[in-house]
């Protein structure tokens, strides 16, 4: 439905509300922000609406139903304003600052991390529990990235209760078939009434979704296989019930989904994931980059990459790339994880794979390289080796964080300072240096050497990829700042390697 808005910036609803800026706009609404003119600092949403007369009833149900719900994750009705004569009706309600599923996914490609997904799941959950709680329950019908909310706080809300409905006993379909293709579960489309399962059956689109980066919300043939390169293993089964056909073949309440849900967590925490974290998008067009270098071979500057690419996973979209001109990195871990690991979209095999969350790059496709900085990654750690190809310099020095890797034996803190002098350059402020397997007192004594206090011992950890641990801690502190602080990216210097 398209209508023409009564409103407009500046405007003032019953001397109260006044209009500020549009929110958006869908089928069947218009959505406005408005400043409170009584309760100073105070802003809420105004929905407005055409009531045409076989929606009026809809419109009235809407506000009905929500002025009696009261949930952290829903948004409070402070007002209606009944239909007038042209029809129009206005909804007063929270205003809910932050970001949508569907615009996070647009800012973040590729399937979000699943701890983050799990994260999202139990708190609708949690809210479709407190609807399909009541009498008689309450039936959403419209889960889908748009209508779900990310505050600044990083949790969720759900909102536009447009298509939600009451279950009603003894009806054998609904009366009028509501949802989003894709999301809605097939009872939605006249194959029977829609009832608190098929909300859970939405959840299941949802999660799919999210999983395979907005590319399937429905089951198909090998899903599994594609699943399981993403996923924890026991949370492939329970999308699949969730997305049965037949309602009766899936999970029956939300509680029960909970309890499942339960023992994918144990099962992540034995594996040593981090705490969910919400990925929210830094500015596009402006990736985070951290340049690892080491000034010997054999020192573990591409063990420490790994560690701060599996690390950063957990925060953002993350692209890993094997800078070094004569590395056989890239092609050693693609062979090893040959049957773990997936493609990245538009790309083929011998440029890129994806892994846990990360893309390794083979930067011999230097084709690619601009791409990695436009924006379609949150963070871009550069593997540099020992740097021995024209431009790694420049590219460690025009980094947002540089991380040289030196070795931490006490007899040998004399070479990176040989090094430094015989590269012809100073360490700078945002430097990091990190000394794999170094005692506290050489990182004291390397300190007093160079001048700065971000020198870090690098405990050992036999596998980089582990998410906690002493190493993961020391990264944690290393990169400390750098997600919270204003963004001072710097024209990136990206140069093509030179034959030796």
């Amino acid at each position: 439905m398209y209508f023409e808005t009564k409103l407009k910036i500046g405007q003032v609803i019953n001397d109260r509300y006044r209009i500020t800026d549009l929110i958006g706009s869908g089928g069947m609404s218009i959505v406005y922000l408005a400043d409170d003119l009584r309760l100073k600092g105070k802003r809420w949403a105004v929905k407005e609406s055409l009531c045409l007369d076989e929606l009026h009833s809809d419109i009235q149900a809407e506000a009905d139903m929500l002025i009696t719900l009261d949930h952290p994750r829903l948004p409070r009705i402070v007002d209606f304003y009944l239909p007038d004569r042209e029809g129009y009706s206005y909804l007063i309600m929270d205003y809910i600052e932050g970001v949508s599923l569907n615009q996070l996914m647009k800012d973040n490609p590729g399937p979000l991390p699943c701890n983050f997904i799990v994260k999202v799941a139990r708190q609708l959950l949690e809210v479709l529990q407190y609807l399909h709680d009541h009498h008689p329950p309450i039936i959403y019908r419209d889960l889908k990235p748009s209508n779900i909310m990310l505050t600044l706080q990083k949790e969720l809300m759900l909102i536009d209760f447009g298509v939600a409905r009451s279950y009603k006993h003894g009806i054998s379909e609904d009366t009028v078939k509501l949802g989003t293709v894709g999301f809605a579960a097939p009872e939605q489309y006249g194959s029977g009434q829609s009832q608190p399962v098929s909300d859970l059956y939405g959840l299941g689109a949802l999660i799919l979704y999210m999983a395979t980066g907005g590319r399937c919300s429905h089951w198909e043939y090998g899903m599994e296989d594609r699943l399981y390169n993403y996923m924890p293993a026991g949370i492939i089964p329970i999308i699949r019930r969730l997305l049965r056909h037949r309602p009766e073949e899936r999970y029956q309440n939300a509680g029960a989904v909970l309890k499942a849900l339960d023992r994918v967590e144990s099962e992540m925490d034995r594996e040593n994931d981090l705490t969910a974290v919400v990925p929210f998008p830094l500015e596009k067009g402006k990736s985070i980059v951290i340049a690892l270098l080491g000034v010997a071979s054999g020192l573990g500057t591409t063990h420490t990459s790994f560690a701060v690419s599996s690390l950063l996973a957990q925060k953002g979209s993350t692209a890993w790339v094997d800078c070094s001109m004569n590395s056989s990195i890239f092609d050693r871990i693609r062979s090893l994880l040959y049957a773990q690991i997936a493609t990245v979209p538009y790309t083929d095999e011998q440029s890129a794979f994806s892994w846990k969350g990360v893309h390794y790059w083979n930067r011999s496709f230097n084709r690619e390289m601009a791409d990695l900085l436009r924006g379609n990654y949150e963070f871009v750690v550069l593997d540099l080796g020992t740097g021995e190809y024209g431009g790694a310099l420049e590219e460690f020095k025009h980094s947002d964080l540089p991380l040289l890797i030196a070795s931490g034996a006490d007899w040998r803190i004399e070479e990176l300072l040989l090094w430094i002098r015989r590269k012809g350059i100073q360490a700078e402020p945002n430097w990091r240096v990190g000394l794999p397997l170094a005692e506290h007192s050489s990182a004291q004594l390397l300190q007093s050497f160079i001048g700065t206090a971000k020198v870090y011992g690098l405990p050992f950890q036999q596998n980089p990829f582990k998410p906690k641990g002493k190493l993961a801690d020391v990264i944690n502190e290393i990169i400390e700042g750098l997600l919270d602080a204003p963004s001072k990216v710097k024209s990136r210097v990206f140069f093509k390697k030179n034959a030796k």
